[in-house]
């Protein structure tokens, strides 16, 4: 008597998950594959100021480390540990730690870094995806640090438990400060990145995906230490976002917005305004040198606003842009087989060029 085979329905389930994925795509018209270029042309050359915004000042001192080894992860190629060191403030994650996997290549020299921000509380899938694509790609000659956010910035659900304005209003301002501790932090880890035999400090890039494409758009115009940043799928005026975008979570603070104040979207856009004025990119135009940034953003998004993208590839002074002709979530399609993994691709490339990524620190040659 023939014996079921234990792996054939989770098989099956995937196979019948596949062909409704794909046609569901195919409905859609595979509009990722669609995509508009506008190339830099050279002419909004900026002087990157020496200084940052009072918001982002902070005391520079040695940061102390803890860590563990991540033997599941490491390679021929790379070792792996989980760091982790206090925050400056509340950053709104366990014991408020900044936590980092430090893909460190194990051959020598010293090589270009590439940070990569988290989704605070969300998908995990676009920053494991590209610290995966780093290391493959390189050959191991870059280090990767993907920091951790597994809770998000803001409270959610203090939001629909609020009695009053005054309250209400502090949950949001409680979230503009972690963003902005967040702020701080990442330039506290390029501190650490400085002290780094194995880590060229003049080649460090940056990655931000969604919510952590607006924080990292902020970290360009605040450090020059930036060599190239890429901002996939995000925008400027976080209170247009949150205010605007068809979200579960967004729409449920619009509706409670609605319902215990009667405000518009509008007016609840202009009530958030003043709070993340501070840790918006479109607060400092002209701080950002064009020609180290890429932005990658999606036409038909109804999270980030076509004026929140607009504004905020005005505020980093007209760098290199793709506009894939789809929406928030289907544009990261473009990083998956399903487009030959064309987002990936573009990325690395970019980061490649900008970075020098296969040529070691000249002494180390």
């Amino acid at each position: 008597m023939n014996q079921p085979d234990p792996n054939a329905a989770p098989l099956e389930s995937f196979r019948v998950a596949f062909v409704l994925m794909v046609a569901l795509l195919g409905l859609n018209g595979c509009s990722w594959l669609h995509r508009t270029h506008v190339a830099f042309d050279g002419s909004a050359r900026v002087e990157r100021p020496s200084s940052t915004g009072p918001e982002f000042v902070y005391e520079k001192q040695p940061i102390h480390i803890d860590n563990d080894v991540l033997e599941e992860l490491e390679s021929e190629r790379y070792r792996v540990r989980r760091l982790h060191f206090s925050s400056l403030g509340d950053n709104g994650q366990t014991d408020d730690l900044v936590t980092v996997d430090f893909h460190q290549s194990r051959r020598p020299g010293r090589w270009p870094a590439i940070i990569v921000l988290p989704i605070w509380g969300n998908t995990t899938y676009p920053p494991r995806t590209m610290t995966r694509h780093f290391k493959k790609a390189s050959n191991g000659e870059v280090h990767v640090l993907n920091m951790l956010g597994e809770s998000y910035l803001i409270d959610w659900p203090a939001i629909a438990q609020t009695a009053d304005r005054e309250t209400f209003m502090r949950v949001w301002e409680e979230g503009a400060e972690r963003e902005r501790v967040w702020l701080i932090d990442i330039r506290r880890l390029i501190d650490w990145a400085e002290t780094r035999p194995e880590i060229d400090a003049a080649r460090i890039g940056l990655i931000g995906f969604s919510h952590g494409a607006i924080l990292a758009g902020t970290v360009a115009t605040q450090e020059p230490r930036i060599a190239a940043t890429v901002l996939v799928m995000g925008g400027a005026h976080a209170n247009q976002v949150i205010a605007f975008c068809d979200g579960e979570r967004t729409g449920g603070a619009q509706d409670f917005a609605l319902a215990s104040f009667g405000w518009t979207q509008s007016e609840f856009a202009d009530r958030l305004e003043p709070v993340f004025r501070a840790v918006d990119p479109a607060t400092y135009p002209g701080r950002a040198d064009p020609s180290r940034i890429l932005i990658i953003d999606s036409k038909k998004d109804r999270c980030m606003p076509e004026s929140s993208r607009e504004s905020l590839w005005q505020a980093m002074g007209l760098p290199e842009r793709y506009t894939i002709h789809a929406d928030h979530r289907t544009s990261f399609f473009s990083m998956t087989a399903l487009s030959f993994n064309w987002m990936r691709h573009r990325i690395w490339d970019f980061l490649e060029t900008r970075l020098g990524i296969g040529t070691p620190c000249p002494r180390h040659r």
